[in-house]
């Protein structure tokens, strides 16, 4: 009887330690420079095993100074738990431990900064955003009316607050209109029957071929981190064939990019490419009638190009709205070619049948502010740079090293 009574007391002591786990995550910086805000992966079933927890809202994150970090458990679309991100901060040739273990997340002590949702009181538009930019794509509502359109829109912030719910009840409203600055930002970017701000399209036989409006949409997750949401297209011709598009697009706190990933059904290997639309006097327009005075850069052997241009305004409106800067980044190697073709600056890459074709695409507002008031892209220049760095970090991802 004292045998049974001590193997129970053991197996009691072992499973409480167990539920007590940590789980040590050290975080290894290969650049030069520094990495901030930057956002790291943990499989749910490596935090299961460590920790010894089943309930997502049992795992806490903590820095190296002990301070519990915001922190977001991701579905990926499934019923059940897929992996937990935080993000992190590590100096240039440096590491940094992070600790995972059993306590409260702290979603308590942080306001979401991103989220995302289908709007049908705006014709089916689905808009997304975080705490620096705001995109949308227009749904089958709109088309109906206004014509396809399957690029992708940018609204310009200068806050840090989510503004999507906000701007949409007041121009529904007739209270004030998203097209005019009120002091948080503007929607001053016109996409037309173009890929807008970075969206991707086949691209045989030297043609472009444009997608329609999407059908359905479904969101992955959103939260304090990380948006993201599935969007399925009808059947396209594409050189005669028929061909299913499904865009996933993720987008993470404190970034301007959106990750996005592609997927054509009934496609075979080809090739592809992502445009962002040229302007001249605030509408889109061909190669050679784009607006002189905004350069765009084109870096294929870097993974990136980047463009500005006017950003737009109301016609009775004389307000000055800046500059919007644009940009696309191909995982390193996976751009073959940079061309400025029909109304588009086009970044080309080669689709593989039935994998996904990954890559990032974003812009910036020259109006954008930092927390502590300063302008965050005053110039091109300051774009191109952080593009460059982006591009970079790519290409250097961080190391995790779990013990």
């Amino acid at each position: 009887m004292k045998k049974m009574f001590f193997s129970l007391l053991l197996a009691g002591l072992m499973s409480s330690c167990h539920s007590h786990a940590v789980l040590t995550v050290d975080v290894v910086n290969p650049l030069d420079a520094d990495r901030v805000n930057e956002t790291v992966e943990i499989p749910w079933s490596v935090v299961q095993e460590r920790v010894g927890v089943v309930d997502p809202q049992e795992v806490a994150v903590f820095n190296q100074r002990g301070q519990r970090l915001p922190s977001q458990t991701l579905y990926k679309g499934q019923p059940d738990p897929q992996a937990i991100i935080f993000q992190v901060e590590v100096p240039a040739q440096g590491s940094a431990a992070y600790q995972l273990k059993q306590g409260k997340p702290a979603t308590e002590l942080s306001k979401p900064k991103t989220s995302a949702r289908l709007v049908p009181e705006r014709m089916d538009d689905f808009a997304w955003e975080n705490n620096r930019v705001a995109f949308r794509i227009y749904g089958p509502a709109l088309m109906k009316v206004d014509g396809p359109s399957n690029g992708i829109d940018v609204w310009c912030k200068r806050t840090e607050d989510l503004i999507v719910d906000k701007w949409y009840a007041a121009d529904l409203s007739g209270k004030a209109s998203y097209h005019q600055d009120h002091g948080e930002g503007v929607d001053c970017y016109k996409v037309g029957r173009t890929l807008g701000c970075g969206a991707l399209a086949p691209y045989v036989n030297g043609q472009l071929t444009l997608g329609n409006n999407f059908v359905t949409s479904k969101i992955l997750d959103s939260g304090l981190i990380r948006t993201s949401f599935e969007l399925a297209y009808a059947p396209l011709d594409v050189a005669g064939t028929p061909v299913v598009e499904i865009r996933r697009i993720s987008l993470d706190a404190n970034s301007q990019l959106n990750c996005i990933s592609e997927v054509f059904i009934n496609a075979g290997d080809m090739e592809v490419a992502a445009g962002i639309v040229l302007k001249n006097n605030k509408n889109p327009t061909d190669v050679a009638n784009a607006d002189p005075a905004y350069k765009p850069l084109l870096a294929p052997d870097k993974g990136y190009v980047t463009y500005a241009e006017q950003a737009d305004a109301l016609q009775a409106d004389t307000t000055d709205n800046g500059v919007v800067h644009t940009a696309i980044i191909f995982p390193l190697g996976g751009m073959s070619a940079a061309k400025l073709e029909g109304n588009h600056l086009l970044a080309t890459g080669s689709y593989k049948a039935n994998e996904p074709f990954t890559y990032y695409s974003g812009a910036g507002w020259s109006k954008a502010t930092t927390e502590d008031g300063a302008l965050r892209f005053p110039t091109e220049k300051l774009w191109q740079e952080y593009i460059a760095f982006e591009a970079l970090k790519l290409s250097n991802p961080l190391e995790l090293k779990i013990k």
